[in-house]
């Protein structure tokens, strides 16, 4: 089968305008007081309450601090929270405010502020929606604590609590009703609007008096939308920009150009079979559809070429260092056309079904055509729908979409994933679907602990793959490329390292 290089056709494109650094101007020289990253895509809200998961988070990280953290590794410390503690039965958390810390208009971080800005994400629908769910009531018992109480517990809050859910916008502003439009926090830089264009390049001026200052040794950070892979990497080899997430297409060439390749373990990119109760496609809602679907894609040879090889092949939306993984469920759906036709014609579909796929233009691009063609030779019709931007928050446009391709996160732990993808309110589920099973572990696994919640998270990825709520293809390595000026820590877990990870290479 001729696999489609579409990413790899491009970039004979790009080598002949890097050769004239043309597309976007001249190589720059290297400030050592500034740090230029080339982003995803366009930030569509400065509003913590309405952002999506994804490389927006560097947008966030500028302005707002979170209430806690996480390390390189994944794991949970304290930020504007210095401290934090359940009580025994884990239904309510309590957090030690950081004191002295002010907003970028003067407001004080306080109980108050903290009560203000959860309840805010409670009424939201961006990332922190789910997670925010759980928590009935905010109670303020001095200026500097508060107590979250909890519906139930909740295994995935500490790290919500570190991104989204734990971002601290002001008081006044969120009052005032501006916040999606003017970012008002008490991060370590302030937007600055007039050397910023939307759309173009957003430019962050270090905050005067910030209490962590030493953590963000930039005095300057600018952010510079690129949706295309192709334009980005131009911008990164011509001094745009310092840093780009990348892919694997571009590794050998990014090496001869002189830049620096990180990787580390992270995405999965394969198809969301979001429509299981067959909606709006009567035969995703058959079981053996979905299996047929997993058995028509040959991932060996998709890791092999796509890929570069950078990542293995999964039948599982689980990061393989978090408890749900079970290694043995990647040998669940091997390549075999002849088994995903004798499914299809099991279901009824002997001749073949059309399915419209959405994915996100020109970040998934390149792959579509890969699945197209694998799904076509055992019958499967797909009627490919470019979504520009959804990568960034534009969800609605998937709400009656069956299915979708995008490179989708892997967390740690693994109720993040749970509630990003499998509750009936997720984001990524706008179909609102469930079963039995999964309605029972996910009241079981957030009441267990240790090798009891181990073995639910276990039990639950293995009945998702057996069910096919998603066709995987890959948990591939994250590919980053940066200029050798900068160095980058890697962070395991998340799409793009936090800005704290940032620093001049001397």
């Amino acid at each position: 089968m001729q696999l489609p290089r579409t990413l790899t056709a491009a970039f004979a494109v790009v080598a002949l305008a890097l050769a004239g650094c043309g597309a976007g101007g001249q190589a720059q020289e290297a400030d050592s007081s500034q740090l230029v990253l080339g982003n995803n895509g366009d930030v569509l809200t400065w509003d913590p309450a309405e952002m999506k998961e994804g490389a927006v988070i560097h947008y966030a990280e500028a302005v707002y601090d979170p209430l806690l953290r996480k390390t390189a590794e994944s794991k949970i410390e304290g930020n504007l929270a210095t401290e934090y503690e359940y009580n025994d039965d884990l239904t309510e958390l309590t957090l030690k405010l950081r004191e002295g810390v002010t907003f970028s208009d003067g407001a004080t971080f306080d109980g108050e502020a903290v009560k203000v800005n959860i309840e805010a994400r409670k009424a939201g629908a961006g990332s922190a929606s789910e997670a925010a769910r759980v928590i009935e009531r905010v109670e303020v018992t001095d200026p500097a604590t508060v107590r979250l109480h909890l519906s139930e517990p909740s295994p995935g809050l500490l790290a919500a609590l570190a991104t989204y859910l734990g971002y601290m916008a002001s008081p006044t502003a969120l009052a005032a009703g501006g916040i999606a439009t003017t970012p008002v926090g008490s991060g370590p830089y302030l937007l600055d609007a007039g050397a910023s264009e939307k759309g173009v390049s957003y430019r962050f001026t270090a905050r005067e008096g910030y209490w962590n200052r030493e953590a963000f040794p930039f005095e300057t950070v600018v952010i510079r939308p690129y949706e295309e892979f192709t334009a980005r990497y131009n911008a990164l080899a011509t001094g745009q920009i310092q840093f780009m997430y990348g892919t694997s297409d571009m590794v050998p060439k990014a090496k001869s150009d002189g830049l620096t390749v990180k990787t580390v373990p992270g995405e999965w990119q394969g198809i969301i079979l979001q429509d299981r109760a067959g909606e709006a496609s009567a035969a995703l809602g058959d079981v053996r559809v979905r299996q047929a679907i997993n058995h028509a894609l040959d991932r060996k040879a998709i890791l092999d070429t796509h890929y570069s090889g950078f990542g293995q092949v999964s039948t599982q939306t689980f990061n393989p260092s978090s408890e749900a993984w079970v290694p043995e469920l990647n040998e669940r759906y091997p390549y075999d056309p002849a088994k995903a036709r004798e499914l299809l014609a099991a279901a009824g579909h002997g001749n073949g079904f059309k399915i419209k796929i959405s994915f996100s233009e020109g970040f998934m691009s390149p792959l579509v055509p890969i699945v197209t063609q694998y799904l076509g030779d055992v019958g499967i019709t797909v009627e490919q729908v470019p979504v520009n931007g959804f990568a960034n928050g534009g969800l609605e446009t998937l709400k009656g979409q069956p299915a979708f391709m995008l490179s989708f996160s892997t967390n740690i732990p693994a109720w993040t994933d749970v509630l990003n993808k499998l509750t009936p309110t997720s984001l990524w589920n706008h179909f609102g679907y469930t079963d039995e099973t999964v309605t029972r572990l996910l009241k079981e696994i957030p009441a267990a602990q240790g090798d009891e919640q181990a073995a639910l998270y276990k039990e639950l990825n293995t009945h998702l793959v057996e069910q096919a709520w998603f066709a995987p293809i890959v948990t591939q390595e994250n590919v980053y490329l940066f200029k050798p000026e900068i160095d980058v820590t890697m962070q395991q877990a998340q799409l793009m390292p936090s800005l704290r990870f940032f620093a001049p290479a001397n």
